[in-house]
């Protein structure tokens, strides 16, 4: 039988270790972050083609997040197209308008990727934290999840 002494450093409380800061992320997580900026606009879409575009851009740029530049190229073109040939049925209405609004969303995810994100039509969306992001304003920001939110 073996019996094990322990040494002198055993009897000594652990080593706490303090958590590392967090870093600064390169994301904002899948959805990007899309935020109303109408009352900082000078023109902005309806408060209806608002709320709709702030649940249609973030689905947009999560649907875009893992295809290739090769892709997101054609995805673009293909929006560009479709707003050339239908913006106006997404305004007014017509034939078209499902395809072009969704197009003009499309559009937007795209544009989000670029360094420091896209305002338009009352709307603010980027993928990657950046000077000047109106997201991260205090105005915009979110409940952290251990406020109390009214319902």
């Amino acid at each position: 039988m073996t019996t094990a002494i322990p040494g002198p450093s055993a009897a000594k409380e652990p080593v706490q270790h303090e958590p590392d800061p967090q870093p600064t992320p390169d994301a904002h997580g899948p959805f990007g972050r899309v935020v109303d900026v109408r009352k900082d606009a000078p023109t902005s879409a309806s408060p209806a083609w608002v709320t709709w575009l702030l649940f249609m851009v973030p689905l947009c740029i999560a649907e875009f997040r893992d295809l290739p530049e090769f892709e997101i190229a054609r995805v673009s073109a293909r929006a560009a197209d479709l707003i050339a040939s239908h913006g106006d049925d997404a305004q007014y209405g017509g034939h078209h308008q499902r395809s072009a609004r969704t197009a003009i969303a499309k559009g937007l995810a795209v544009l989000a990727r670029a360094d420091g994100g896209v305002t338009a039509l009352g709307i603010h969306a980027c993928v990657r934290p950046h000077v000047g992001c109106p997201g991260i304003s205090p105005t915009h920001s979110s409940p952290s999840k251990h406020e109390e939110r009214d319902v």
